[in-house]
């Protein structure tokens, strides 16, 4: 379901196809698959605050080892950021997320310890939408 926002633009406070943020589109996932309402209105377009973990951790299941489907709580910039996890070719995870950065769009990259280096990025939790099995 992530991978058919691939390529939308992003646009703080999004919620659909002609523009979405990094918590928009984890909240669109989660309706759009029934599984959860999970939409947070009320941040900044820097959102430095814990309000993005804090509204996980009400309505979603944390994880340790985080799974595709599971999504990811990061810090950089001082900012927080949201991506959803997928199954990387070859291996490992991929990170789908609506990107502030050029190019400024819904974008698939592996997820590891390379690019969290590269992005100055440090990983802060991983949830699960309740009712997903990993």
């Amino acid at each position: 379901e992530a991978r058919k926002w691939y390529g939308v633009r992003w646009k703080h406070q999004g919620r659909d196809r002609d523009g979405v943020d990094c918590v928009g589109l984890p909240g669109e996932i989660g309706r759009s698959l029934g599984l959860i309402d999970f939409d947070i209105r009320d941040y900044s377009r820097f959102a430095t605050d814990e309000q993005m973990l804090e509204a996980c951790a009400e309505r979603l299941i944390r994880v340790k080892e985080p799974q595709p489907g599971d999504m990811g709580v990061l810090r950089y910039d001082g900012s927080r950021h949201m991506v959803i996890f997928g199954d990387y070719p070859g291996g490992g995870l991929s990170a789908i997320h609506a990107y502030s950065r050029a190019p400024r769009r819904v974008v698939e990259h592996r997820f590891d310890a390379g690019w969290l280096a590269s992005e100055g990025a440090v990983w802060l939790a991983s949830f699960r939408f309740p009712g997903v099995e990993a």
